[in-house]
């Protein structure tokens, strides 16, 4: 108003992006941290950290080291994402309401192929149980859900979904199901997103702690991953749980669920 120009003949000018150095010792901490976890991003960096170190570590600051780095990933593109979001299936709201089961495949070195199947919790995100032989047969498909079952005897009216694969559209897996008192559905054709969980999950596994190692054996192969079972469920924390472990969840859910009783009653 003083100079008489209009709004219009001011434009924003960015600032430069700082460019001092981030602080060594939280660089050498994120270093140690990426040493065990390689493929954390700057969120679970960020939450590790808060934990390690009994304070809030901020996520931004976590981004400029990793920039600092050179760590930074492209993000996924917005179709990727809309693609991943569209589901109109009803969403699981408690732990053992919906499970995803999947298969995948391990190189074993002198034995070659291995096959994993995998049932994982989708609201606790908890890998409930596994089978792990060489042969990928509809018998190990189905002794994966019955060891899920077995590990959580309290679960009722459970959901689980699957692929089209021919392990679980076969008449034998299907019965077995119904025998179970499990409700089996199918994801749409071509549309693995709709099984994400599990395909993440089988995803991290193996980026985490498949690919990091050279196999040399079945025998070796189903050490790892039974050690891979025990950390994920464990140690590794989950972006969707608030950045806790599934059994941290898990118990969690438990706490509310007594103290809601005791309210009640």
């Amino acid at each position: 108003r003083l100079s008489g120009c209009s709004r219009r003949c001011y434009y924003h000018r960015a600032k430069k992006r700082n460019s001092s150095q981030p602080d060594p010792y939280m660089v050498e901490k994120v270093r140690e941290e990426a040493l065990k976890r390689p493929l954390y991003g700057t969120r679970r960096m960020a939450a590790t950290l808060t934990r390690e170190l009994g304070r809030p570590v901020n996520r931004k600051r976590i981004q400029r080291i990793y920039r600092y780095l050179g760590w930074i990933q492209p993000q996924r593109s917005k179709k990727q994402l809309l693609r991943t979001a569209y589901d109109r299936r009803t969403k699981p709201t408690r732990p053992n309401e919906l499970w995803e089961t999947d298969l995948t495949y391990v190189f074993c070195g002198v034995d070659g192929w291995a096959y994993l199947f995998s049932v994982l919790d989708v609201v606790s995100r908890e890998w409930i149980a596994y089978v792990f032989d060489t042969s990928a047969t509809k018998e190990n498909a189905i002794l994966s859900i019955e060891k899920a079952l077995i590990q959580h005897p309290e679960a009722r009216n459970i959901r689980l979904r699957t692929d089209r694969g021919p392990q679980f559209e076969s008449e034998v897996f299907r019965e077995s199901m119904k025998v179970l008192g499990v409700k089996q559905e199918f994801i749409a054709v071509n549309t693995p997103e709709q099984n994400g969980h599990v395909e993440s999950f089988h995803k991290t596994l193996k980026r985490e702690y498949i690919w990091t190692r050279d196999f040399q054996s079945y025998h070796e192969a189903s050490e790892s991953i039974l050690e891979a079972f025990i950390d994920y469920n464990q140690h590794r924390i989950h972006s969707a749980l608030r950045y806790m472990t599934p059994y941290e969840y898990l118990e969690s859910v438990k706490v509310t669920q007594i103290a809601e009783r005791k309210h009640y009653n």
